[in-house]
């Protein structure tokens, strides 16, 4: 699945220079560098490549029809698959070429505690959790040239927001951190890192079991982790392992 998805994602590079929405007048209105709408572009870059595996394997792609429902994409035989596999896009950006740089992998505090809150399938049927991500650099675009309408003709000289897009597949596990990110959101912390470090897997937990013990008893609050707590060598000292 990772080697055909990425393969299939490494064919489109050239389409990462979308450029636009177009109309049905055929008038191109040329991106924001607003991440949700960069996010959302690298979304539907992914669905593709997704979707082309599923029907490749004779199984099926399920999205969730609500907002904030965890995975993007869920593949299976069926509704009633008990192996069922996640699949999340995230997408962020990093100033220089060599710069590390992180994600939020989603909740700690929802699904995966209640098994139904806000995810397409109960939690315990899915298998494996796993991670696609895009990574960018931003481009300034001259803001007048951003507010103009263009049409087809003329579409090699529309400002494109981003560039040299960088793209890995991994389980959420390998790649997580042990520290809550987006401030003081309940959304799990990946590690900092280069690309390199992403495709490798280089997280901090030995395995998904302890990735979700230790992320499902991970405390809301600094005075609930203080009491428990906050790294994974103190986790693995409380549990002894």
């Amino acid at each position: 699945m990772k080697e055909y998805i990425l393969n299939h994602l490494a064919g489109l590079e050239n389409g990462y220079g979308v450029c636009g929405i177009i109309d049905r007048r055929g008038r191109i209105y040329p991106l924001s560098s607003d991440t949700k709408v960069l996010s959302t572009i690298f979304e539907n870059i992914a669905r593709r490549a997704v979707g082309s595996y599923a029907i490749r394997q004779g199984i099926r792609m399920f999205e969730p029809d609500k907002q904030n429902y965890y995975p993007d994409f869920t593949l299976a035989t069926g509704t009633d698959d008990p192996n069922k596999i996640a699949i999340d896009v995230k997408t962020t950006y990093k100033v220089a070429a060599d710069d590390k740089f992180a994600f939020t992998l989603g909740s700690y505090t929802r699904f995966m505690r209640n098994g139904t809150k806000n995810i397409l399938f109960p939690f315990n049927d899915y298998a494996a959790h796993w991670i696609i991500g895009f990574v960018y650099r931003r481009v300034d675009v001259d803001p007048a040239a951003a507010t103009y309408i263009y049409t087809p003709a003329i579409r090699d000289t529309i400002p494109v927001p981003f560039t040299d897009v960088e793209v890995f597949m991994q389980e959420k596990w390998r790649i997580s951190g042990d520290k809550a990110g987006s401030g003081n959101t309940t959304n799990i912390g990946s590690i900092s890192g280069t690309l390199r470090d992403f495709q490798e897997g280089n997280g901090v937990f030995q395995s998904a079991g302890e990735f979700l013990t230790y992320w499902r008893g991970y405390g809301r609050t600094r005075a609930e982790r203080d009491a428990r707590y906050r790294r994974v060598v103190d986790f693995r000292v409380m549990y002894q392992c």
